[in-house]
């Protein structure tokens, strides 16, 4: 409370000061009734524009949250008049530099599921989580204002955390307001590490595999190998995990937000993050690609993810592998997985228009860019060491990126600017031919002899396509089996439209060559565990990694060394 009226009190003072230099004052609070969590509630403060009219730009759409302002309740305006209308883009009219407050809030909501939509802010009597993005409004134009923000009256019982905390202490700007997390419950579970002199905070709501010991642990393993690659010092950091209902039979849902001082987790609990040292270690590189580099454009922000994403999953897996958490053969399973989905996609060879078009709604499309953005990587990684002698890697060009980024001499997106800092440093690259070739037109990335070194071998096989045989997507929404083809495997094995479906055994997602298995029920009421190979009838060419026979430990030494960056 004191925090939040220092604040305000500094953004109504401040009349002799222009309204783009003012700060903006953020305050969030449980608003409960009978004990249970009734709504969160939102207050804005600011000075108006020195013309008389101000744009207030409310939630609009992020991720897969679209027409976010629909959610916004109790839009109350002090010190200016709202115009009428609706939208995101609202008008304040008010006298000159006026002092404005501006409240709203979000009304609960029902339990979030598999099918719930990221973005979308979750208000539950028992606990809340919210992304920035989704939740906090702003005057138009003051992204890169000063920024404080304070929680409200906290509930008896109830812990609240943010990656804002700090900024009740000194300003931040608009834009990490928006770019945040806020979570409140009241059995929320907050476990700290160091990383360095720096705190990690890992804030766990609801009952997991593994403690929340065991996941910061990990974490903080994680963050200081990152911490290594890109020479900086670690900063303090969040991680809050929530979960999401379902998740029985085996499916799941898991989903990953990177802010640049936290990460949301978002899951079923029968997928433990402290098991996936690959999720914790892309989320975490997010905290630099892009958001160091350049950061994202504003609309159609995934035509980049070949760059913000795929990037990171080549980086994710380099630090597990330097770190030691993967072994030689851990990183070569990883490779051959991401192989398997990328050749075997329907999506590969989708053009950058035809997956923009699809993306939210085809999973195929949605992970093409990470995957070719990987192998990209991976490709330029290999062609600047040659290029250089060896005495430069992908790690210089992408540290030189960032620090031009930090200087202000680079200016534009991190997908923007990469192929100039690429040509820089090693101009014998053709690195726009292939994002024109590989992103632009969606021709097939494929893997040259050597793109891992010396210690690891690229073979090519004949693979059947993936082919589940039915509707998987539509089935698992309601669990009952539908769209099954007469001329597919699953029919062929007894599987038939109707059929209520109770869990998925075993199986690879994208690998016709792992048998998979659906237990089910008959009409009549009879168990049934149907088993076969999600094979179809066409095939393509798999590109497959090894590694090379009777390596000595020394090999495998400069092997790891030589593959983790040099």
């Amino acid at each position: 409370m004191r925090a939040w009226g220092l604040a305000a009190a500094a953004v109504l003072a401040a009349s002799g000061a222009r309204a783009a230099d003012a700060p903006v004052a953020y305050r969030v609070s449980p608003v409960m009734q009978a004990g249970a969590l009734n709504a969160l509630a939102v207050e804005v403060a600011f000075r108006g524009d020195a013309d008389g009219e101000t744009r207030l730009d409310l939630p609009d759409h992020w991720a897969e949250g679209e027409d976010l302002s629909r959610l916004v309740t109790q839009l109350q305006v002090q010190g200016a008049t709202l115009e009428p209308g609706a939208g995101s883009a609202r008008v304040l009219r008010h006298r000159p530099g006026a002092p404005i407050r501006v409240s709203y809030r979000f009304a609960v909501t029902g339990e979030p599921g598999r099918d719930h939509l990221k973005g979308e802010p979750v208000v539950r009597p028992t606990w809340f989580m919210a992304h920035g993005e989704a939740i906090f409004a702003a005057p138009a134009g003051r992204q890169a204002a000063l920024a404080r923000f304070a929680w409200g009256p906290r509930p008896a019982g109830w812990a609240l955390v943010s990656d804002l905390d700090h900024l009740a202490r000194r300003p931040g700007r608009v834009s990490d307001v928006a770019e945040s997390v806020v979570v409140g419950a009241t059995e929320l579970k907050v476990v700290e590490r160091r990383l360095g002199r720096a705190p990690l905070r890992v804030a766990v709501l609801g009952s997991w595999p593994s403690p929340p010991e065991r996941l910061a642990d990990m974490a903080a393993r994680i963050m200081l190998a990152e911490h290594a690659l890109w020479r900086d010092q670690p900063r303090p950091f969040l991680i809050t995990v929530t979960p999401l209902a379902g998740g029985e039979g085996g499916s799941y849902s898991s989903t990953g937000s990177g802010k640049g001082d936290a990460f949301a987790i978002e899951s079923t609990t029968n997928r433990d993050p402290a098991q996936d040292p690959h999720f914790l270690a892309h989320e975490y590189m997010h905290s630099w690609i892009a958001n160091q580099l350049g950061g994202l454009p504003e609309t159609d922000e995934a035509r980049d993810y070949w760059f913000s994403e795929g990037f990171t999953d080549f980086y994710a897996t380099r630090v597990l592998l330097a770190s030691g958490i993967w072994s030689l053969e851990d990183y070569v399973a990883r490779y051959n997985e991401v192989l398997t989905r990328y050749d075997g996609s329907p999506a590969r060879n989708f053009t950058a228009d035809q997956v923009m078009a699809v993306f939210w709604s085809d999973q195929d499309a949605q992970q093409s860019p990470y995957d070719r953005g990987r192998l990209l990587a991976l490709t330029w990684d290999r062609a600047v060491r040659e290029a250089s002698g060896g005495r430069l890697s992908l790690d210089d060009v992408m540290r030189r990126q960032r620090d031009a980024v930090r200087a202000g001499t680079a200016k534009g997106t991190g997908a923007a600017l990469f192929p100039d800092m690429l040509t820089a440093v090693a101009p014998e690259i053709p690195v726009r031919a292939d994002l024109e070739r590989h992103v632009t037109r969606g021709e097939t990335v494929r893997l040259q002899p050597g793109a891992f070194g010396a210690c690891l071998a690229i073979s090519s096989q004949q693979v059947p396509v993936f082919d589940r045989g039915f509707d998987g997507a539509k089935s698992g929404q309601t669990g009952i089996i539908t769209g099954v083809d007469p001329a597919g495997p699953a029919y062929a094995a007894g599987l038939r439209d109707g059929m209520k479906r109770l869990g998925r055994e075993g199986g690879k997602e994208g690998d016709s060559r792992v048998p998979i298995g659906y237990r089910v029920a008959g009409s009549d009421g009879a168990l049934r565990l149907i088993r076969y190979l999600p094979q179809g009838k066409a095939s393509f060419d798999l590109q497959v990694v090894s590694v090379l026979p009777d390596l000595s430990a020394a090999q495998r030494a400069a092997c790891v060394k030589d593959l983790s960056g040099g």
